[in-house]
């Protein structure tokens, strides 16, 4: 199945890339989604993706359609053909 990805802030710069489609497995889930990123871009994205599962408050977003995962199931959610997954790096500021 073909899953669309966009990378907001930081992750456009490690990625090289706004948005790109991805071919997942049927019954994958956010995490195994995830998984395969942090293959194909290496450390940098894990750095940002696996900090941002909950580090000093500040959380990795992700946002399903529109909407955010976390009101769905988390990393667990699973994915459908078509979908579109947008990535938001967990963003610290004053």
């Amino acid at each position: 199945m073909e899953i669309t990805v966009r990378y907001f802030t930081v992750l456009r710069e490690v990625t090289k890339k706004r948005q790109e489609t991805i071919e997942m497995k049927q019954n994958s889930t956010l995490e195994d989604m995830l998984s395969l990123l942090i293959k194909k871009y290496g450390a940098n994205f894990e750095r940002y993706v696996l900090s941002g599962r909950e580090t000093k408050g500040l959380q990795l977003i992700l946002l399903l359609n529109e909407q955010d995962t976390s009101q769905l199931s988390g990393f667990k959610t699973q994915l459908h053909n078509r979908d579109i997954v947008a990535v938001i790096p967990p963003v610290a500021g004053g």
